[in-house]
């Protein structure tokens, strides 16, 4: 396979020519950390709870809000200043999500926070940010990214919508019971590869079609079950 060999700063990455990948996908913790939006719209709204439901602390600046985020304002589950983007809006916070219908306020928005150093997104303008958010499938804490590199939200949504359809909310539940599972085995089973296998028996297992029928309780069973037989055998050949 041909490959191009590119300096970067001294670095040598290898990039396949044929590569179109513009963004690397990741996930970020943001936990306890200050974020900010700018906007007080129902796009706004959207980020607002999104970043709200990642534990991060929100604060939100917009002349006017929607009555949702009035209410998150009024109980503190949000920060707000009522009035229009100001430099000083920045400090001290990690991320920024502009989210407003005045276009040279997002551009302002966007110029600051990259002399920054923040990380930073223009609500469907992928030239002015330098991360963009994907379309979300969520089951439970099982999260399914989709994402057009910015060339088609629409499409991004399409996708969304039929992966929707196939994952229903019992994989969410195995992840629960899978996560149970790997969290005892860790206990019980020292060795990575041995713990690997008796893990992937069970994501792999009829554990999925018991929860579909509503069977959490016997898929549970299923999973120590298997850690059982797991520890047996590792147990049988250490004598």
């Amino acid at each position: 396979m041909k490959h191009w060999r590119v300096e970067v700063c001294g670095t040598v990455k290898i990039r396949n020519p044929q590569s179109k990948m513009r963004y690397y996908p990741v996930y970020l913790d943001l936990k306890d950390r200050a974020v900010l939006v700018v906007g007080g719209g129902l796009i706004a709204e959207g980020k607002a709870l999104q970043l709200v439901e990642a534990g991060a602390r929100v604060r939100l600046v917009s002349p006017d809000l929607t009555p949702r985020l009035a209410e998150l304002a009024e109980s503190g589950g949000i920060e707000y200043r009522e009035g229009k983007f100001e430099s000083g809006d920045l400090k001290g916070v990690a991320l920024v999500i502009s989210a407003t219908s005045d276009q040279a306020a997002n551009e302002e928005v966007a110029r600051l926070a990259a002399e920054l150093g923040l990380l930073f997104n223009v609500v469907d303008q992928p030239a002015l940010c330098s991360f963009i958010t994907p379309a979300l499938v969520t089951r439970g804490n099982l999260q399914i990214s989709v994402s057009s590199a910015g060339g088609s939200p629409s499409v991004a949504q399409r996708v969304k919508r039929e992966i929707g359809e196939l994952i229903g909310d019992e994989y969410g539940e195995l992840l629960e019971v899978a996560a149970e599972m790997r969290a005892e085995a860790k206990r019980v089973i020292p060795d990575f590869e041995d713990r690997r296998k008796v893990l992937h028996a069970f994501a792999e297992s009829e554990a999925i079609e018991l929860l579909r029928a509503g069977k959490r309780e016997e898929a549970r069973q299923l999973a120590f079950k298997l850690l059982r037989e797991a520890l047996q055998k590792v147990e049988g050949e250490e004598l």
